[in-house]
């Protein structure tokens, strides 16, 4: 999916999103100083772990995110570094997260969060990801994963229905954005489809309206599990929330910190399944 028609909007979205911040670092601190963001946006994420010490690889598809992401930590003090500058406090790599090839393949500690990893919408590529991952992590690292607790009866009584998500100020443009959303749900596929529409409403009057549209194939925790034991991992904690909260059917998330397994005795230098 081509996430480049967001990027104008994405600081407005997560202009105030500091959610995940926190155990975001709790982790990487716990397993070490070299950090990976599966799907970093526009390094929201990155630039707390930046400054907290971390050497932070930050991959996505959208060329448009990355720029604002490189603006960004080039205002902060970090070089705008290129994909052979792996000495760089921070390192911006345009990929997919399903086939991606780094050089570095001892990283401490990989993440996905804000319901990333749900933007690969089958089982199977949604594994390549996991697997990917595996590949670049050091035996022991740490993989955490935040995603949406699926609740189908709310997801059932909101599909179709448009509702007004959010609004701000754009400074740089002056418009004032009304964000609308409508959800409807494919239960038999697991897919929630998502439309935005950005009304930017200017101050000479005009009005201009951006639809953006993209499914989200959410997890169960079993298939969660599964799929990170197939890939190589263990599963350490599973949260339902972002203070650490364990897990329950009425969660509000579902976040996996999943630790990368030895290899098998006979597994030596073969990829998990």
């Amino acid at each position: 999916m081509n996430f480049d028609p967001f990027a104008r909007f994405y600081e407005g979205d997560y202009r105030d999103y500091r959610d995940d911040i926190p155990l975001v670092l709790k982790t990487a601190r716990a397993a070490g100083r070299v950090a990976l963001e599966l799907g970093c946006g526009t390094g929201r994420v990155l630039l707390p772990l930046a400054d907290d010490g971390c050497q932070v690889i930050g991959l996505d598809t959208s060329a448009a995110l990355l720029a604002i992401a490189r603006g960004k930590l080039a205002k902060h003090g970090y070089a705008s570094e290129t994909a052979a500058d792996r000495l760089a406090p921070v390192r911006l790599v345009q990929a997919d997260m399903t086939r991606f090839q780094l050089a570095e393949r001892e990283i401490d500690f990989a993440f996905v969060v804000s319901n990333t990893l749900m933007h690969v919408t089958t089982q199977a590529e949604q594994l390549k990801a996991l697997q990917c991952a595996h590949r670049h992590l050091r035996v022991g690292g740490l993989l955490l994963i935040d995603l949406f607790n699926p609740d189908i009866a709310y997801l059932e009584a909101i599909s179709g229905n448009q509702e007004l998500a959010d609004w701000w100020d754009d400074e740089e443009s002056g418009a004032q954005v009304l964000k609308w959303s409508v959800r409807y749900l494919d239960a038999a596929r697991q897919l929630q489809e998502t439309v935005f529409v950005y009304e930017e409403v200017f101050p000479d009057g005009r009005n201009e309206q951006t639809r953006l549209a993209f499914p989200l194939r959410y997890w169960w925790p079993d298939e969660g599990a599964l799929l990170l034991e197939q890939a190589g991992f263990a599963v350490d904690e599973l949260y339902g929330d972002f203070d650490g909260s364990p897990y329950r059917p009425d969660s509000e998330r579902l976040i996996f910190i999943a630790r990368k397994k030895p290899a098998a005795r006979g597994d030596a230098g073969r990829e998990p399944l």
